[in-house]
Parts: structure tokens; C-alpha cells; sequence
């Protein structure tokens, strides 16, 4: 998939061989937010060749940053940010080399965890020890519940939430609701397949999925009937960055029939510190008729459809969590992408155009997660501030 990182193009950034000490070197580029509202979120900048460091300053701040090397080749090719900008406001930038640079902590997690030592029988995998993996084949007698796949497919977490998606012909999207900031996917599904459906000193599974398209999940909505991407010539999952403050997964689907047509798919989902937000972009060898991602409805539930600049929001808020308690549930697609919204197959439907190229976003919030939100008043005033930095990102300029 692309990169989300903002390139700096020709820019500079000094680091300490360019200045005699980090002291004097002078900051060369301008972070702006355009926007009315405070701005707290990860910011992805490419580096340009030649240019690495390994502490930032935003202001007058040491900043928590993530210096990345995508190819593994030694260099760094880009850093994330976490940036903090008042209403209308800019700050300076530098990028520099100390001898002690503070500690980023920990705050996103992607992993897939899968069954080794044991052996397949008729229907399941029997015995051996969970072991994470940075890249899985899913094998052809994996389905639903065969016990191979600790919480059975990947997960991936935030400080604000945690989520997995069924790596089996379901591909339903589910929610970890989080009672604590820290990583705590890795400890999920050990103490029992299934344990994570009960509260547990981290969490729990909050949404029960079935048929329906979940919160976010991938699929064909024609003739009033939801498809699956269930029969592939193969699938592949890989763990892509498991970060500091980013991390991400992509999975690739290879030959899904559909109608007769084979399509190959790329799916990549992300996340960044100090936000709940999903980022899901996908990749077509064909563009897909009918296309569709969607919301779980739930009898009760306050609902949402709204369009905020170039985007418009779905939301579901209500007692409808596995703990019996108040959870919402939206997804943010950009209003150019939409082809049409309908119900069914349990779910608020939302067709896409085809396109090669597809993006979208998803979250979940929880009353009693580390962001807790307690009424949909409250979570529609989150989504306009996510459906604001969507609309208004933050400007990178030379200084």
C-alpha cells in the first residue's frame, strides 16, 4: 500500500551534523493547524535522503517521536510525530541527534499469533503453543474455530482501542474494548481460545458480528444479500509495522471469485497513537461491482448519517456492547467513494464505487474504555473533531 507519510520533498531538516552541538540548530520547517480546534494526533513525515536523527522538537518541546526504516536497509525512511498544536496556530520543527534521546512509550500494536508444535486433524489444530508471526499463508483447511489462530486472526490496538478481524471466510471486523492504555493484545485468547468474551483486568470483546458487516468489514451487497470474501486461491497476512505510535497490517486476497471474476485485493489497516481511528486502505486488480462496508445495526441504537465537508459520517451509539453496557460504533468515507446507502443482512450498507483505490475509516468507543464516552452527543462531538482533521490536515511548509 502507499504511504500515508507527508513527503518533505526538497526540505532539509538539520541534525547534529550540521550544527556543532543540537543547541544551534535552527528549525526549518512549519507545522500549521488550519484548523479551530486543539490538534492532538501522529503526524508521518518522510525523510529526506541523507537526513535522520533520533529526537524531535516541535517549539520548544522534545516531542514523542518514531524514526522508521520501512525497507530494513539501515536508513530511516520517515518519522512519526505526536504533535500538539493549539486552534490556528504554527510550530517550528527540527529533527536532531542527542547522546540520550527520551523514551517514546508504546502505544500501538499489530500481531497475529498462530498455533505451533501441534498437528491438523478433520476440523481443528490440535495441541502446540501459540507463537506470533510477522507473516502467515493462511492455510487451505483454516476456517472459523479451528483453534489456530489465537483470537482467530489479527489484531491491532491503539491507547483508545483495541480490534481484530476473523481471518476466515467470515472477514468480520470486531471490537476489544480497553480498560488499560498499554498493549494488551498480546496477552489475549492465552488463558483460553475463547477467554476474551468475558471481562477480564484489560477488557473484553465488546460486539458480536454474526453475519453482519461488523464495525468496517469488507464484502459484496447484491440482489438484498451480503457476500463474503470466502472462496480465494489464497490469502496472506503480514504484520507491516508494529510500532511505537503506529502500527499496521496487510492482508492480501488472492483470486476471490467473484461471479466468475477472479480479484485480487490488498487490504491495509492502520493505526496511531491517542486515537481510536482505523484507517483501512484497499487495492484492486479489478474494481468490484457492489462493493461494501458497513455498521452492525442494533435494535435501540441513536444513529447517525451526516456529512461534514468532504466526508460523511455513519454512527451507531447504544446498550448493545457484550458487556450490556453503552458503545458506538462508525465508520468515515469520503463522500466522492459512496455509491449508495440501504439496509441489510443486520447492517447499515454502505455501497462504494468501483475503483482500484479505496479508502476508509472506522472506530469504536466505549463507556468504560480509556476514552469513555457516555452518550452519542458525546461521540458525535468526537467524530466532527476526527471528520475535521480529515478534512483539514496539517500543513508542512519550508520555513
Amino acid at each position: 500500500m502507499k504511504s500515508s507519510a507527508i513527503a518533505l520533498g526538497s526540505i532539509v531538516l538539520l541534525a547534529a551534523s550540521c550544527a556543532p552541538s543540537p543547541k544551534e540548530s535552527s528549525p526549518v520547517v512549519k507545522i500549521t493547524n488550519p484548523s479551530s480546534m486543539e490538534r492532538s494526533e501522529v503526524l508521518s513525515l518522510e525523510l529526506p535522503e541523507g537526513v535522520d536523527g533520533n529526537e524531535v522538537i516541535l517549539g520548544d518541546k522534545v516531542i514523542p517521536s518514531e524514526f522508521v526504516d520501512l525497507d530494513n536497509d539501515g536508513v530511516n525512511d520517515k518519522v512519526n510525530l505526536f504533535v500538539e498544536l493549539e486552534p490556528s496556530s504554527s510550530k517550528d520543527l527540527v529533527i536532531r541527534t542527542v547522546e540520550s534521546p527520551i523514551e517514546t512509550e508504546k502505544l500501538t500494536q499489530a500481531e497475529i499469533s498462530i498455533k505451533q508444535g501441534g498437528e491438523w486433524t478433520d476440523e481443528e489444530y490440535v495441541g502446540g503453543e501459540f507463537v506470533n508471526l510477522d507473516f502467515l499463508k493462511v492455510p487451505d483447511q483454516h476456517t472459523d474455530h479451528t483453534y489456530f489462530i489465537r483470537y482467530e486472526g489479527p489484531g491491532w490496538e491503539s491507547d483508545k482501542m483495541g480490534y481484530r478481524f476473523y481471518l476466515d471466510w467470515r472477514n468480520g471486523m470486531d471490537v476489544f474494548g480497553k480498560t488499560k492504555t498499554e498493549p494488551v493484545l498480546q496477552g489475549v485468547g492465552q488463558d483460553g481460545f475463547d477467554s476474551y468474551h468475558e471481562l477480564s483486568d484489560w477488557g473484553l470483546d465488546l460486539l458480536k458480528v454474526g453475519t453482519t458487516l461488523g464495525l468496517g468489514s469488507i464484502g459484496q451487497f447484491r440482489n438484498d444479500t451480503l457476500f463474503r470474501f470466502k472462496e480465494t486461491d489464497s490469502v496472506t497476512c503480514a504484520i507491516a509495522t508494529n510500532g511505537l505510535l503506529e502500527s499496521e497490517i496487510v492482508t492480501n486476497y488472492y483470486g476471490w471469485k467473484d461471479g466468475g471474476k477472479a480479484t485480487d485485493l490488498t487490504s491495509s489497516i492502520s493505526i496511531q497513537a491517542g486515537s481510536a481511528l482505523t484507517t483501512h486502505e484497499l487495492q484492486f486488480s479489478t474494481p468490484i461491482e457492489g462493493f461494501c462496508t458497513g455498521v452492525v445495526e442494533n435494535e435501540g441504537e441513536d444513529y447517525l448519517d451526516e456529512v461534514v465537508g468532504d466526508y460523511r459520517v455513519f454512527a451507531t451509539y447504544g446498550d448493545f456492547s457484550l458487556n450490556n453496557d453503552k458503545m458506538g460504533l462508525a465508520i468515515i468515507v469520503s463522500n466522492s467513494d459512496i455509491e449508495d446507502v440501504v439496509a441489510g443482512a443486520g447492517s447499515h450498507v454502505v455501497l462504494l464505487n468501483p475503483a482500484k483505490d479505496l479508502t476508509y475509516y472506522f472506530m469504536a468507543v466505549w463507556e468504560k474504555g480509556t476514552n469513555p464516552i457516555s452518550s452519542m452527543a458525546e461521540f458525535k462531538s468526537l467524530l466532527m473533531k476526527e471528520a475535521t482533521k480529515l478534512n483539514q490536515p496539517l500543513k508542512i511548509e519550508m520555513q
